[in-house]
């Protein structure tokens, strides 16, 4: 069965991503790497899309587009 759509807040969707703070995904957010996740309602307020249909979940995508270092995360180039 194929996961539920949900948003969740930033904050929401770094802990289930597991990163340790939110500024990752802001960064992420602010070079465009996350346009087709992410959505602003009327009050101004992110979510990100976990499962967006059509396209693949953001856990299944931020591996792609990102390396995992041991001191830091790079962007794929």
């Amino acid at each position: 069965m194929k996961p539920v759509n949900v948003k969740l807040t930033i904050s929401e969707a770094a802990k289930e991503l597991g990163y340790a703070s939110r500024s990752q995904l802001y960064n992420l957010i602010n070079k465009g790497y996350l346009n087709n996740y992410l959505w602003i309602d009327d009050k101004g307020r992110k979510y990100l899309e976990m499962n967006p249909v059509g396209r693949r979940s953001l856990k299944g995508y931020l591996p792609a587009i990102i390396k995992w270092r041991s001191d830091c995360v790079h962007l794929k180039s």
